[in-house]
C-alpha cells in the first residue's frame, strides 16, 4: 500500500500469481480525504490501517486530521482528533502491543493514545521534554525507547502498563544534528538490542549507539558506542531523516548521504550493519537513489523503504521508479514464526476463514522504520497460501490479532486468515513476519457449486430481500450463497476502475490538485517546521513544503 507523492492517491502493489512483486502490478485503492506528507501511521489488529497529522497537507500545516483505511470497503472514514489538540503533523507514534495507537506531541510534552473499539482519544503520560522528531521503538518487555531530538539529548522509556516515562540514560556518541532536531532511524534487532543511527558529523562519521534493555521493563538499559558509519570519498555519512529495514538475514539496510551544515545531502548510499560483527559496510547503490520527485529539491528525506513479504526491500526516494533489494544469507530458524493450528470455518457452502494460532507471528521486531515522517512497521502476520495443484500463490488479509507485540517468544498468539476468494482445494498455508516465513501447514478450502440451483431458484428471493436482514438475521447465510471467488475478483477490479475514475474526474479540476513541482526554490522548507524552542528562527534547509507558515515554540 503506498501514497502517490503530494496527493490524496493509494496504491496497492499486487504480486503476480507466483507471489513475485517484482513482476506484481500496480492497482488504486480509494482515495483519503486530503493529501498529506511526513505523518503518524500504522497497521491495527483489524488489519485496518490509521493515518494522523501530516506536517503538510490539504487540510493545513500540521494537521490534526486522523483517518482510517479499511481494506475490505476499500474506503476511508475520518476519526476524532485528540482532544485539545490543534496540530499533530509528523508526530512520533507507536502501535502498542494491545492494539491501541500512541503519539506525541509537537511542541509540548503531552502524549495521547487512540483506542479503535470506542474510537475515542486519551491522555497518556507526558515525557521529559516534546516528542517533536523523535524515533520510538517498540521492545519485547512491553516498552517503549526512545532519544530526544532536543537538549540535553538523553534517552527515555515508556512503561506502557504503568503509563509512565522514565529516563533512560544517555547515548555516549552525538546522534542528534542540533541545528536541524534531527536523528536517524532506530531498530529492534535479532540480538534483542537497538541500533540508532546518527544524523550528525562527529569528528568526520556519522554515528551509532547500540542500546541494551534491561532485565525488567521497570530498570534501566545500557548504552555503547556503535561503528562509524564509513566515509564515502572522504567525505561523511550520516542518516538524518532517513529509513532503515532490519532484513531476514538479521542485517540492518540503512540510508545515508553526505553530511551537508543544516540540510539534507544527495544522493542517497545504502549501508548494512551486521551485529555479529557490530560493523557496517557499503551496500549497492539502485539506479534510481538519486531519483526525486524534485529534480530541484533532492534529500535523504525523501527516502522510503519497505519489507516486502518476500524478504526483499522496496526502494524509493518518493518517486515513481522503484526498485528492490534482494539480501543474502538465511533467518536463523530460531526468528521464524511457527504455526500451531490452523483450523477452518465453515459456512454452510464455503470456508470463510481460518483460525490460527502461533508463535512469533509478528516477527522479533518492527523491522521496518523510519522515525517521525514515516511509520510503516511490519510486526503483523501475513499470510502465504499456495494453492497445490496450480502452484498459484493467494496473500490472503489476516486480522483479529491477538496481540501486536514484539518477539513474544513461547506465548502463543492467534489471528483469522480470510479464506474469501480462494479456489476450492488443498493449500499449504505459511505465516511471514518481517519477510520471515513459517512452517507450512495444509489446509483445505472446499466450495459447494449451488450456481445452477441459485440461478432457477433463489436469485429472485436475494433480489427481494434486504441484504442486511439476511447478513444480521439468516443463520443460514443464504446471502453468501451466490459469493463465489470469480464474483469477488470481478468487484474487486471493478472497485479499482472506479477509483480510477474518480481520480481522474478529480485530477480534471485543477483547482483540487495542490501545486507542487513549482517555484520550487521560493518555498520554505522542512526545516521551518521544526517547532524550534527559545525562540531561533526557522530554517530553510531545502526540505520541501507547502507554505511558509510554520509553528514554532
Amino acid at each position: 500500500m503506498v501514497q502517490e507523492e503530494a496527493t490524496q492517491h493509494w496504491h496497492a502493489l499486487k504480486p503476480d500469481i507466483f507471489g513475485s512483486y517484482l513482476n506484481g502490478t500496480w492497482q488504486s485503492l480509494a482515495d483519503m480525504s486530503a493529501w498529506r506528507r511526513y505523518y503518524a501511521s500504522g497497521v491495527l489488529k483489524d488489519g485496518r490501517v490509521i493515518i494522523c497529522g501530516g506536517e503538510q497537507s490539504g487540510a493545513g500545516e500540521d494537521t490534526n486530521r486522523c483517518e482510517i483505511y479499511d481494506p475490505v470497503a476499500d474506503s476511508w472514514t475520518i476519526i476524532p482528533s485528540p482532544p485539545g489538540w490543534d496540530i499533530v503533523g509528523d508526530a512520533a507514534c507507536c502501535v502498542l502491543p494491545d492494539g491501541r495507537f500512541m503519539i506525541g506531541a509537537l511542541t509540548t510534552t503531552q502524549c495521547a493514545i487512540y483506542d479503535p473499539a470506542s474510537n475515542s482519544w486519551s491522555a497518556a503520560a507526558s515525557k521529559a521534554i516534546r516528542s517533536n522528531e523523535e524515533s520510538w521503538v517498540l521492545l519485547a518487555d512491553g516498552t517503549i525507547v526512545t532519544v530526544q531530538c532536543f537538549p540535553p539529548f538523553h534517552a527515555e522509556k515508556y512503561i506502557i502498563s504503568s503509563n509512565i516515562w522514565k529516563t533512560e540514560g544517555t547515548p555516549p556518541v552525538t546522534l542528534v544534528n542540533p541545528n536541524m532536531s534531527e536523528i536517524g532511524p532506530a531498530v529492534l534487532l535479532y540480538n534483542g538490542k537497538v541500533i540508532y543511527f546518527g544524523a550528525e558529523n562527529s569528528g568526520g562519521h556519522g554515528k551509532t549507539a547500540i542500546y541494551t534493555p534491561p532485565s525488567t521493563p521497570g530498570g534501566t538499559g545500557t548504552w555503547a558506542a556503535g561503528p562509524d558509519i564509513p566515509q564515502i570519498g572522504a567525505q561523511a555519512m550520516v542518516c538524518n531523516d532517513c529509513p532503515c529495514t532490519l532484513m531476514p538475514n538479521g542485517k540492518v539496510l540503512v540510508t545515508t548521504a553526505k553530511y551537508i551544515s543544516n540540510s539534507w545531502g544527495s544522493p542517497v548510499n545504502f549501508f548494512e550493519y551486521d551485529p555479529v560483527t557490530n560493523t557496517m559496510h557499503a551496500a549497492s547503490n539502485p539506479s534510481n537513489n538519486n531519483t526525486f520527485p524534485y529534480p530541484a529539491s533532492p534529500g535523504l528525506y525523501w527516502s522510503r523503504l519497505m519489507l516486502l513479504p518476500t524478504g526483499e526491500v522496496m526502494f524509493s526516494a518518493s518517486s515513481n521508479n522503484v526498485q528492490v533489494y534482494v539480501p543474502d544469507g538465511a533467518p536463523q530458524e530460531n526468528w521464524r514464526p511457527h504455526i500451531v493450528s490452523a483450523t477452518p470455518h465453515n459456512s454452510l457452502f464455503f470456508t470463510q476463514y481460518f483460525s490460527v494460532t502461533g508463535t512469533q507471528v509478528n516477527g522479533l521486531s518492527q523491522a521496518n522504520m523510519y522515525g517521525d515522517d514515516c511509520t510503516p512497521s511490519t510486526n503483523y502476520p501475513i499470510a502465504r497460501l499456495t494453492n497445490l495443484t496450480t502452484g498459484r500463490v493467494y496473500y490472503q488479509r489476516t486480522y483479529d490479532i491477538s496481540s501486536m507485540a514484539v518477539a513474544t517468544g513461547t506465548a502463543v498468539q492467534s489471528f483469522r486468515v480470510s479464506a474469501i476468494g480462494l479456489p476450492q482445494g488443498n493449500y499449504h498455508l505459511r505465516i511471514v513476519a518481517n519477510g520471515i516465513s513459517s512452517n507450512v501447514v495444509t489446509v483445505n478450502v472446499y466450495h459447494i457449486n449451488l450456481k445452477p440451483i441459485l440461478d432457477v431458484r433463489y436469485k429472485r428471493e436475494f433480489e427481494l430481500i434486504d441484504p442486511k436482514e439476511l447478513v444480521e438475521g439468516d443463520p443460514w447465510d443464504r446471502l453468501q450463497w451466490i459469493s463465489d471467488p470469480e464474483v469477488g475478483e470481478l468487484k474487486s477490479q471493478i472497485k479499482y476502475l472506479e477509483n480510477s475514475v474518480n481520480r481522474l474526474t478529480s485530477m480534471i479540476k485543477a483547482a483540487e490538485l495542490p501545486k507542487v513541482g513549482q517555484d520550487l526554490q521560493a518555498k520554505e522548507v522542512k526545516g521551518n517546521g521544526k517547532h524550534e524552542e527559545n525562540g531561533k528562527h526557522a530554517k530553510s534547509n531545502g526540505k520541501h513544503a507547502k507554505s511558509d507558515s510554520k509553528h514554532e515554540a
